[in-house]
């Protein structure tokens, strides 16, 4: 670097000027890149806050349609699909092991149709929407 005492006041003055407009650029480059810096940090975590939203309501959705599954292999599971005609207590979903009235019911001569026709007409309905009490 050269001595500043061989400067001219003049040229010392533009000297200053140079410097202080170098200093105010780069400070205006360092604020533009921490600029920069912030508003690629805020669409991370924008991005990041949009997936975590789709993946739980992803997540909500498998869940719904896990317990629509579920509930409707209950009502498969619980449905009365044979009926005794006589006894409308006696019923079998067709499901686990024969019981000993379906049994005696085949044994007699009767069949699992006749059984399913009396479930079909039988079995208590649920009340229709419309009908029900407000």
């Amino acid at each position: 670097m050269t001595e500043l005492k061989s400067y001219d006041l003049p040229e010392l003055e533009a000297l200053a000027e140079q410097i202080k407009a170098e200093i105010a650029k780069r400070e205006k480059e360092e604020e533009e890149r921490a600029r920069r810096a912030v508003e690629e940090a805020e669409a991370a975590a924008r991005a990041a806050a949009e997936k975590a939203i789709r993946e739980a309501a992803e997540a909500e959705r498998k869940a719904k349609e896990d317990a629509e599954q579920a509930a409707r292999a209950r009502e498969a599971e619980t449905k009365i699909r044979y009926m005794h005609p006589s006894n409308r207590a006696l019923t079998w979903s067709g499901v686990g092991p024969t019981p000993d009235w379906v049994h005696a019911w085949l044994v007699t001569g009767g069949t699992l149709y006749a059984l399913e026709i009396a479930a079909e007409k039988l079995a208590p309905r649920p009340i229709p929407e419309s009908l029900r009490p407000r």
